[in-house]
């Protein structure tokens, strides 16, 4: 049993892109509930993440979160390192 709960924690991890602090992984967790693990969301009026370029990432971010629109809240929480963090793991998701 204790061989069926590591290999299952391995494959999960195995499955996410490292990120450099607890916090930013977070905040991926919350962004994947929306936008989806690949970044492709498939839901009306949510845009996909996936298949973007880095640098569109880290922009469209920016200026969502400096103009505190009502969507999405995370956003006005987010340093510019924890902006970076969750377009590496969307950027490598694609």
């Amino acid at each position: 049993m204790k061989d069926l709960a590591l290999s299952l924690s391995l494959l999960v991890l195995a499955c996410f892109p490292a990120v450099g602090n607890a916090a930013a992984n977070d905040k991926i967790q919350t962004c994947i509930a929306c936008h989806g693990a690949d970044g492709k969301s498939g839901k009306d009026g949510v845009p996909s993440l996936g298949g973007r370029t880095y640098n569109e990432l880290v922009e469209a971010m920016k200026a969502l979160r400096d103009a505190r629109l009502p969507q999405p809240l995370i956003l006005h929480t987010m340093t510019d390192q924890e902006i970076q963090e969750v377009a590496t793991y969307f950027f490598e998701a694609k």
